[in-house]
């Protein structure tokens, strides 16, 4: 735009300096006229014929000399020309290498920055759940760490109490509680089974009447320090584990730390840069397509420029072998006519008396002709100079018909100037007008697009932030989710084991029932199976002793887990029934009463199965649920992000452009009020100079005709003798 409004510019000063350089040249031509010479009046035609010719030879080579300088200009201009825009073509050509190499390797550097900020992404979820798994591993040994130590301190708490109290008072010892002494026994380790044996014998025999063998309280004693020693290596073993292991999880919960740390840093460094790429990205693409824009225009005008000089200056070159062959047939004319034998010849041929004779005389010729251009009404210098010419004793009227002819050229070529400049001002002020109105509509689209953009920005960055709180919400509930499956399948288990000890029992007790009163269908306890010491020690004659009663719930042998039976004293026996005869009770009744309650458990514990494994299904549903939608909003995480970057890059593209819109605006602003100075007098003063115009050729054409006509009878002064004088 700036290129065109310079050229408008140029365009409208050239108009200005030829309607200069036209009125100078019609003065030099009125200031010819002056030097009219006696000989006029008497100069034979022939002579009248070679001054002619004479004069038109002089103003072909005043022509020829000024469109030489101008030819001059145009082709300095051509060749400056050229020269510049192969200059621009070569730098738009190179810039244009330049920028695409410069987008290649922005190009490469965004897409090891994106790579890198995955990865990045990748090692920060990596640590979190490496500190996650960590802490779920500490909690789950600290928890066993916790019972196993709790356990240790109670039963070596119960050691220190239990073993003064023997070696100091037995009597004493033996008036006290056991339970905490025998739960210490049967958990203690590294210990054998006999001397486990030997210390329940002990504490079991106490307050009965000793028969048999009863162990003696040192050897009780030893066994018991024995554990004691045992236990509190155990508990000082346990708790340095424990202090290790809690150190090994903090160095290794700050090492995480440190690389969650880096890789956070790494996350902002690389969003910012990659944010930065993709705008410099946008950036230099729109660079190069505006240089491949210009490369395009540079290269088109270069090759109509081309194209243009070529064709004036074949143009030119035809115009100069007119002229000279114009100037050579004049030439020759001038040496015909002007040979003296052909002036002999003439003299001979046209004698004095042959001349026709008028009588009408140059004085009142010239008072015609300027009572002609007195129609003009105009205040030309150009007309003043003609009309002096007239008054002038001393004339020739084929300089003043000269002089007129040139101030008719000069008017034409003046509204010929007149018509291409209103034109040209008209098609001037439509095109800025058009170009105002292009620029509003696209001030207009570029605030609209500043504004949509805008939104679009606060929009997206609206998505991330719901995005990211989502992600974490979603993080919470599934933490939350396995939390309650976990305590929900403890339950479970829990349950499960009761239920199954409670059926074990009611078989048990079934199974006994069905010994005395259907002895066919009671199954048999499993015989004791003997280990390898046992069967050596037997078959030496030792006593192993009969198969123990079997543990357990009221000696089922079945236990409930942590299931407390609280502990009581032995009763005074009842007394003795009355001798006489028994009658078995009908233990069918409650048989099926049992048969029925381990159904209806069955069935129960059927039903929490299958509930079970339905939890299971959903929460397994709900964690593959989870990980798609966490990974379906992580992707639009960077999606949105990559989308704001782009929307970022855009609204700087739209800043730019609206400061150029601006720019242009002024620019053309400014134009405008060029375009009015230099028109505005000619737009409104057009008709008015036309009119006046055709007046004064109409006046110069009758000037002319009378002129004229005066010299095609050859108008004779009163000295008319003197018409043939050589």
């Amino acid at each position: 735009l700036k290129f065109s409004l310079h050229r408008r510019a140029d365009a409208t000063r050239k108009c200005h300096l030829i309607f200069s350089e036209m009125r100078v040249a019609v003065t030099f031509v009125a200031a010819a006229v002056a030097s009219s010479s006696r000989a006029a009046e008497t100069a034979n035609p022939i002579r009248r014929v070679v001054s002619l010719l004479q004069s038109m030879q002089v103003k072909i080579e005043a022509e020829g000399e000024k469109q030489d300088k101008l030819f001059a200009k145009f082709q300095c201009y051509c060749e400056s020309n050229t020269a510049k825009l192969a200059d621009s073509i070569t730098d738009a050509k190179a810039k244009i290498d330049s920028l695409g190499t410069d987008i290649e390797s922005s190009t490469q550097d965004r897409t090891q920055t994106v790579a890198d900020l995955a990865d990045a992404k990748e090692s920060r979820e990596s640590a979190n759940k490496a500190i996650e798994d960590a802490t779920r591993q500490r909690n789950k040994e600290n928890a066993e760490f916790e019972s196993t130590s709790t356990d240790l301190k109670t039963n070596i708490a119960a050691l220190d109490k239990a073993i003064p109290a023997i070696e100091n008072n037995m009597e004493a010892f033996m008036q006290t509680g056991t339970s905490a002494l025998l739960q210490a026994v049967r958990s203690a380790r590294d210990v054998s089974e006999y001397d486990r044996t030997t210390v329940q014998s002990f504490l079991q025999a106490r307050g009965q009447s000793a028969e048999g063998y009863t162990p003696q309280s040192g050897e009780i004693v030893g066994i018991l320090k024995q554990m004691q020693d045992t236990m509190k290596a155990d508990l000082k073993e346990a708790t340095t584990k424990e202090a290790e292991a809690l150190a090994d999880f903090n160095e290794l919960v700050a090492s995480q730390n440190k690389a969650i740390q880096a890789a956070t840093d790494a996350i902002e460094e690389k969003t910012e840069q990659s944010g930065s790429l993709a705008v410099q990205i946008v950036q230099l693409k729109n660079e190069k397509s505006d240089v491949a824009e210009q490369l395009e225009a540079d290269t088109g005008y270069s090759e109509q420029l081309g194209k243009d000089c070529e064709q004036q200056t074949k143009d030119y070159a035809a115009v100069k072998q007119t002229r000279a062959d114009e100037l050579l047939a004049i030439a020759d004319t001038v040496k015909i006519l002007n040979d003296d034998d052909v002036l002999d010849l003439f003299k001979k041929a046209l004698p004095a008396s042959s001349l026709l004779q008028v009588q009408t005389t140059q004085k009142e010729v010239a008072a015609q002709a300027l009572a002609a251009l007195k129609g003009a009404h105009s205040k030309r210098p150009g007309l003043d100079l003609i009309a002096l010419a007239l008054h002038g004793k001393k004339m020739s009227f084929d300089k003043v018909i000269e002089m007129i002819d040139g101030m008719v050229d000069a008017l034409k070529k003046e509204q010929v100037d007149d018509d291409s400049k209103k034109a040209y001002c008209a098609k001037e002020f439509d095109e800025t007008e058009d170009r105002f109105k292009d620029l509003a509509h696209e001030k207009e689209r570029l605030d609209q697009g500043h504004s949509n953009l805008d939104a679009a920005i606060k929009d997206t960055k609206e998505k991330i932030a719901a995005l990211e709180q989502g992600i974490k919400d979603l993080d919470k509930a599934v933490a939350e989710a396995t939390e309650n499956r976990k305590q929900e399948h403890d339950d479970y288990v829990s349950s499960t084991a009761q239920d199954q000890a409670a059926v074990q029992i009611l078989e048990f007790a079934k199974n006994r029932l069905q010994k005395f009163y259907n002895p066919k269908l009671y199954k048999e306890a499993p015989k004791r199976v003997l280990s390898e010491e046992e069967k050596m020690y037997s078959a030496y004659g030792g006593d192993i002793g009969t198969t123990p009663a079997p543990g357990g719930l009221a000696g089922t042998g079945v236990s409930a887990g942590f299931v407390q039976i609280k502990q009581h004293t032995v009763d005074a026996p009842p007394a003795a029934p009355q001798v006489g005869g028994y009658e078995k009770q009908k233990g069918g009744g409650v048989m099926g009463m049992i048969d029925r309650m381990i159904n209806d458990m069955k069935t129960e514990m059927n039903q929490h199965k299958l509930e079970e494994e339905d939890a299971q299904e959903d929460y397994e549903k709900m964690m593959q649920d989870s990980a798609e939608k966490r990974a379906a909003d992580s992707k639009a995480v960077s999606e949105n992000e990559s989308a704001l970057a782009e929307a970022q890059s855009d609204l700087a593209t739209n800043k730019d452009n609206r400061r150029a819109n601006s720019k242009n605006n002024a620019e053309t602003h400014g134009y405008n009020q060029d375009l009015h100075q230099a028109c505005d007098f000619l737009m409104d003063n057009y008709d008015t100079r036309k009119s006046a115009r055709t007046e004064e050729l109409e006046s110069l054409d009758k000037a002319k005709a009378v002129l004229s006509g005066a010299d095609l009878s050859l108008v004779q002064t009163k000295s008319s003798a003197k018409f043939l004088a050589a």
